[in-house]
């Protein structure tokens, strides 16, 4: 899925996808974030060579790279459908070689979604965003850049 089809989906759940070792149990490592649609669901993870992933989901099933089963889990990140909504906003982050590495979303109800591929996976969600205004300045990774808008 290329990230530009992501703007004007409507998003009615987002979910964390975790890890959890056999070692111990009481640790979990967030490795993925689902986000479902109204016609189906998205997955952000890091790919191999530590872009940003994106497919397409499979809810309510894990992803077929969760395994063994039993050690993955999902768990709900924003639980209020009337603070997601759709996208309106996407900005796409990119490393100093112009691979994808992370994105910003923006909702109309008023959730800003940043994610981060790389060694570890990372999500940070911003809520109560005055009338579901794009957080163009909520987030701001090192080492990252905006990827320029074109016109197609």
């Amino acid at each position: 899925m290329h990230i530009e089809q992501l703007r004007q989906q409507e998003v009615r759940r987002l979910l964390g996808i975790s890890y959890t070792s056999n070692d111990d149990p009481a640790e979990k490592a967030l490795e993925a974030v689902e986000l479902v649609t109204v016609s189906g669901s998205m997955v952000f993870t890091s790919g191999t060579d530590w872009s940003l992933r994106i497919e397409q989901g499979s809810w309510p099933e894990l992803p077929t790279w969760c395994y063994p089963p039993p050690c993955w889990s999902f768990s709900d990140i924003v639980t209020s459908s009337a603070k997601l909504g759709r996208i309106r906003e996407v900005l796409p982050l990119l490393n100093r070689y112009s691979e994808l590495t992370g994105a910003r979303l923006s909702f109309d109800g008023g959730v800003a979604l940043s994610v981060h591929a790389g060694e570890q996976f990372t999500m940070e969600a911003a809520e109560g965003l005055p009338g579901g205004t794009p957080a163009k300045n909520a987030f701001n990774p090192p080492g990252t850049r905006h990827a320029p808008h074109q016109v197609r």
